[in-house]
């Protein structure tokens, strides 16, 4: 309120105070004060607002309408109401035991027939034992399941090792110091859709799946996928060996991986998230874990966004990091690919493709040929940690490049700015015969080359 409004106001006040005295002072009094008193919350509220869009807090507060990164920073945090971040807690009350060695069960909500053990109601269940012929089946419409692994040896020959066709969540726990191997089908005969297309993976669930626990699991995947989650897929521990036929890991609305060891070899992919309807979601977070992957396509792939926080990677695969965008704050990976190393492209309409580097010790060793280390169809930002490229092309971009902090080398020599397509080091040939130097000229031609043909 400037102050001309506080002059008009008083001498609007003043004028129907004095008019109001004239009948009846004490009346004139009460009416005044009142009038004064609303001038001063008046004032007191509006200096308030003012402060509060000004000084405190409101400046602090980024509304973001806009997802494109066109900025040399992205915003990656992807959080979910369903994220679990706690350990789960078993107390050995159990809902039920189940023993495959002999398909028995003793408790509540089991049901066991032609081979198919059926779980029909919330609860913790322990399942320990070897069958070479059993599938585990989870109805429970909106109630959680917890199955607690313990020394679980299980086959199917038929159909996948553990299918949740209902249920509000699913966490399966691998007991401490327990060994357990699930060894789908090769093709499968058994069904739970009429288009016979569900399940399709070795652990398949249509509800929110939780893997917890510091056992271990080993996943022989014959049919088609390992692990496949057709809502979110949350891993918070244990120790995984898993060998698929197609992708190792899947979940649709989002994978997030708070810690574990992981051993996989993927005719697919290593990691997948893929949800096209919303674009909030198809997403994986990484905040720590080892992983050693070996994929027929891409290491680690998302359809929105893929952020790593933390964590040790071994990566060999044709693409090792894909998605929309890609942003990594921290961790050691070491990637080998025969297509792009690291890849930001139009996999959803979340925002501009964007590779994002904050911080991180990052190797990328690229095969011979038409291949880029840093791949980004939009922008590519390094901001932080170490880069140490060898590649015949360190980056392609379609939009903006910059080098904005952290130390990166491209063919043993450390370099000062980002150069769309062009071939660094000299013009080191991977992966040939002659794998020294060839002359700068050569590899200033080649990369001139391959920007004019792109």
């Amino acid at each position: 309120m400037n102050k001309k409004e506080k002059v008009e106001i008083n001498e609007t006040n003043q004028e129907k105070t004095q008019a109001q005295v004239k009948p009846n002072n004490n009346k004139g009094l009460i009416i005044g004060l009142v009038c004064t008193a609303t001038l001063l919350v008046a004032l007191i509220g509006g200096y308030t607002a003012y402060s509060l869009f000004n000084n405190n807090g409101i400046n602090d507060i980024k509304i973001t309408s806009d997802t494109s990164n066109t900025t040399n920073t992205s915003s990656t945090s992807n959080s979910s109401s369903k994220t679990k971040t706690a350990s789960t807690e078993i107390t050995g009350n159990y809902t039920a035991k189940i023993s495959l060695s002999d398909l028995s069960s003793s408790g509540s909500n089991v049901t066991i027939s032609d081979n198919t053990i059926t779980i029909t109601a919330g609860g913790t269940y322990y399942l320990t034992g070897t069958s070479e012929d059993a599938n585990v089946v989870v109805n429970a419409q909106g109630e959680d399941v917890i199955l607690v692994l313990d020394n679980v040896n299980l086959t199917s020959k038929t159909t996948s090792c553990i299918n949740v066709i209902k249920a509000e969540s699913v966490t399966i726990y691998l007991q401490e110091g327990s060994k357990n191997t699930l060894t789908d089908a090769s093709s499968y005969t058994v069904f739970t859709s009429e288009t016979n297309d569900e399940p399709d993976a070795t652990i398949y669930s249509k509800a929110d799946l939780i893997f917890d626990g510091t056992g271990l699991l080993t996943i022989n995947a014959n049919y088609d996928k390992a692990i496949h989650g057709k809502d979110s897929l949350q891993i918070l521990n244990g120790t995984y060996v898993i060998t698929s036929k197609d992708d190792a890991i899947k979940g649709k609305d989002y994978v997030y991986i708070k810690d574990g060891t992981f051993t996989i070899t993927a005719g697919g992919d290593g990691i997948n998230s893929n949800n096209e309807e919303d674009t909030t979601l198809g997403y994986i977070t990484i905040d720590g874990g080892t992983f050693t992957i070996k994929a027929g396509s891409d290491g680690i792939q998302s359809i929105t966004k893929l952020t790593i926080n933390d964590g040790t990677y071994q990566i060999n695969a044709g693409e090792a990091l894909e998605s929309t965008l890609v942003t990594i704050n921290g961790g050691k990976l070491e990637i080998n690919a025969s297509d792009d190393g690291i890849n930001a492209s139009n996999k959803s309409t979340i925002g501009t493709p964007t590779i994002t580097i904050n911080d991180g010790n990052i190797t990328i060793t690229m095969a011979q040929g038409d291949t880029d280390a840093l791949d980004a169809n939009g922008n590519l930002y390094i901001n932080g940690g170490t880069v140490n490229i060898n590649a015949q092309f360190a980056f392609d971009y379609d939009k903006e490049g910059k080098l904005n902090g952290g130390t990166v080398y491209v063919n043993g020599s450390q370099v000062t700015e980002i150069t769309e397509s062009m071939q660094f080091g000299g013009g080191m040939q991977m992966g040939g015969p002659n794998s020294g130097m060839t002359p700068p000229s050569m590899g200033q031609n080649q990369g001139n080359q391959r920007m004019m043909t792109r």
